[in-house]
């Protein structure tokens, strides 16, 4: 079993933090179909600071989601401390600083990917967050700013020394944000050079490439971020792949049960409106590589009314999208 700090995990398999995506609902998801850690989508370490309620509202979180990680970012050692212990105080389990976002607006205030250029002020962070929480501490962090400027090695040590449990590394750079192919190796090598679990993520697409990843002995345990999008399955499936069975992709039926409980617990979180607006984004997920997948996200785009849409819904997973209103591919 996986040990992050004095944390137990039940399975190698984390659900990584994706804005707009990993929220209570989704996190819940991935926890019943066997991912052993889910992280929250990135939040605001100024906004957690200064507890402005929109901040707030995402450390949400059911007690089935346990452990749960918060991911926060900034810039501020004071601020990042303060924010990591409002964080434990609201229930995480774990509290997860962002190296790694390649985002301007992010990087624009020191933060994110921007900390990988500045040792010293990562350093400063660290210690500072350190001292805050009792709870394990992680990094998610990328190469470094562009290929003349790679810092993982400096910066995974200077983690480790000031007491993060866990590194997580996505093994592309700045420069690069998702272009290109993540180069594993890196995460091979950190493995070598560090004590505490390597978590590798990045380009992590099938439950036979986290099967190989994990396999290989590279890393701990492997973080899955975009292929887990309305794909819940690739955690179930990977784990069934590590004990020796291989399962097929799930059928409709699953999918339409899978996406029922998505919408309720939607619905239940953010009421019907907002509910249903978010699932409507999270259904182009779910129906994605399937037989008339076009059609479908068309007739998305135009249905009014939840009648309407659990009418779309039976039509398309239940009755099967060979059906003849999904008969032909625009």
């Amino acid at each position: 079993m996986l040990k992050i700090g004095h944390l137990p995990v039940a399975s190698p398999l984390v659900l990584a933090p994706m804005a707009g995506i990993t929220d209570t609902c989704a996190r819940r998801i991935a926890k019943r179909f066997g991912a052993g850690l889910v992280y929250s989508e990135m939040v605001s370490a100024a906004g957690l600071a200064r507890r402005q309620p929109r901040t707030l509202e995402m450390l949400a979180f059911h007690p089935e989601e346990q452990p749960y990680g918060v991911q926060i970012f900034g810039s501020e050692p004071a601020e990042m401390a303060e924010a990591a212990r409002i964080a434990e105080d609201e229930g995480a389990s774990i509290v997860d600083i962002n190296m790694g976002c390649p985002v301007k607006r992010v990087c624009r205030t020191g933060a994110g990917a921007a900390l990988l250029c500045q040792p010293k002020r990562v350093e400063e962070i660290l210690r500072a967050v350190r001292k805050a929480i009792g709870c394990p501490l992680t990094v998610k962090m990328r190469l470094g700013w562009d290929a003349k400027a790679v810092s993982v090695l400096d910066i995974s040590r200077i983690a480790e020394e000031q007491g993060v449990d866990a590194i997580i590394l996505h093994p592309r750079t700045r420069a690069q944000a998702y272009k290109g192919k993540a180069d594993w190796s890196w995460i091979a090598r950190l493995k070598e050079e560090r004590r505490i679990p390597i978590i590798g993520n990045g380009d992590l697409v099938s439950p036979q490439g986290c099967r190989e990843a994990l396999q290989s002995g590279c890393c701990d345990a492997v973080m899955i971020g975009r292929a887990s999008r309305g794909n819940p399955w690739i955690f179930s499936r990977t784990l069934d792949l590590l004990s020796g069975m291989e399962t097929p992709a799930p059928s409709l039926e699953s999918r339409y049960e899978t996406v029922l409980l998505h919408k309720e617990w939607l619905c239940t979180q953010y009421g019907k409106e907002h509910g249903l607006r978010r699932l409507r984004f999270l259904l182009f997920q779910y129906g994605r590589g399937l037989p008339r997948a076009t059609r479908f996200r068309q007739q998305l785009v135009s249905v009014k009314g939840e009648e309407a849409l659990d009418g779309l819904l039976r039509v398309y997973f239940v009755e099967g999208p060979n059906r003849a209103s999904f008969s032909s591919e625009p």
